[in-house]
């Protein structure tokens, strides 16, 4: 065997120019596809993490109806039942964020404007959301408060500021009217224009009172400590739940919007991943049958003299795998680096690129991801590619006809 990988080295650099430009193009395909992907996953993790800590949280326990019709009338009730089943899981859960939620419009004068009015725990919610860290005046209120935070977009429309009074008036549990008028205490601002231009917040027992819905809650998001299982820890909270009163689900569920996103991304990513290896496999293809042409006399001397058929297979399957190996080892080389320099200074969009990429709901800040897996996946696929052509290789190697292949010229 050692003299054979011997043969197969040698035969290799008998056209060095050749080798490299096809050890470079698999070098090219695989940087190429390693980079695209990493970005992907980059933007899908970003996704996920912004919408998981700005919508849903990882898990939520709902009224078994607020899925399907999300309305102050399909609360759930924050009772014995429920902290039963969280404190069972409490070595699994790092913490609880309750809230309960309703549209209603935000008025000043004649002025209104529509709003999404959320009651919180500030401290909690801040853990989650980070909601002091954006703000532009003012100050997050406390858990016993009864002032609003507004977003800055909304105080713009609306022409408040800090100190003002927030009028509202909407809906309530069970049709009840709800109205409310409330001193600003702070101004918030988000990078996603939707939610700076709608955003309310008050404390909890003080939105609660505000929608009729004492003690209720549209939803009770929870954050796992390991975010890796929260599928077992769902199913367990909701075999301590009726299923008739409460449903338990996970992020995927609350946000099939972005989990088909994320599957078209996958599609068209891997789509365009493919392309690079084919041609790839079309320049390592058009090498090796090169090769294999212009040493059909060779070919045909050395089985003439007595080489074994399999044995001179194996050379030649050989050699093309060296050429996928290296490339494969100088294309890792290659996008190690990389990745690992835009991971630690993402790209970040400005201008047009920017305000689509917010339509997702997701900053335009893109990390790549660093992930052995990424560059085990282009390696194998590659390598897959590679193996294929070493056999046809074989196959034609074992096909000779050696009369004609010594005649050859």
């Amino acid at each position: 065997m050692g003299m054979l990988l011997i043969l197969a080295w040698r035969n290799l650099w008998r056209n060095s120019r050749r080798t490299l430009i096809t050890v470079s193009s698999v070098l090219f395909a695989f940087m190429l596809a390693t980079a695209l992907i990493s970005f992907a996953r980059g933007f899908q993790q970003q996704m996920i993490e912004t919408m998981v800590r700005q919508e849903t949280g990882y898990l939520q326990i709902q009224d078994a109806q607020y899925f399907d019709q999300p309305s102050l009338d399909h609360t759930l009730e924050y009772g014995d039942e429920v902290r039963q089943a969280l404190e069972a899981h409490q070595d699994e859960i790092e913490y609880t964020v309750p809230r309960i939620q309703g549209f209603s419009l935000a008025a000043k004068g004649m002025s209104t404007r529509p709003a999404l009015v959320t009651g919180i725990l500030p401290q909690r919610e801040d853990k989650l959301r980070k909601l002091s860290a954006n703000m532009v005046e003012g100050e997050l209120f406390s858990d016993r408060d009864e002032s609003a935070v507004i977003g800055e977009g909304l105080a713009g429309l609306l022409g408040l500021s800090v100190g003002d009074t927030l009028i509202l008036i909407g809906q309530g549990y069970q049709a009840m009217t709800a109205t409310g008028k409330f001193r600003i205490g702070g101004i918030i601002s988000f990078a996603i224009p939707e939610r700076n231009n709608t955003a309310v917040y008050l404390p909890l027992e003080r939105a609660q009172w505000y929608f009729v819905a004492e003690n209720r809650l549209t939803n009770l998001i929870i954050m796992p400590k390991d975010t890796e299982h929260i599928g077992p820890l769902a199913n367990d909270l909701q075999s301590m739940l009726d299923r008739e009163w409460y449903s338990v689900a996970v992020w995927e569920e609350l946000m099939p919007d972005v989990m088909g996103i994320i599957q078209m991304q996958d599609t068209v990513y891997t789509g365009i991943a493919w392309v690079f290896y084919i041609i790839v496999g079309f320049g390592i293809f058009g090498t090796v049958l090169t090769m294999f042409y212009e040493r059909m006399q060779e070919f045909g001397i050395l089985l003439s003299v007595g080489m074994k058929r399999r044995l001179l297979s194996a050379v030649g399957m050989l050699e093309t795998i060296m050429i996928g190996i290296m490339g494969i080892v100088a294309g890792a080389l290659v996008s190690l680096p990389i990745v690992y320099l835009f991971q630690r200074f993402p790209i970040r969009f400005s201008g047009e690129m920017a305000n689509y990429v917010l339509q997702f709901g997701v900053e335009p800040i893109f990390p790549f991801i660093l992930d052995a897996q990424i560059f085990l996946t282009q390696a194998v696929s590659i390598f897959s590619i590679t193996l294929f052509i070493g056999v046809i290789t074989t196959i034609k190697i074992m096909r000779i006809n050696i009369q004609e292949a010594v005649r050859n010229e």
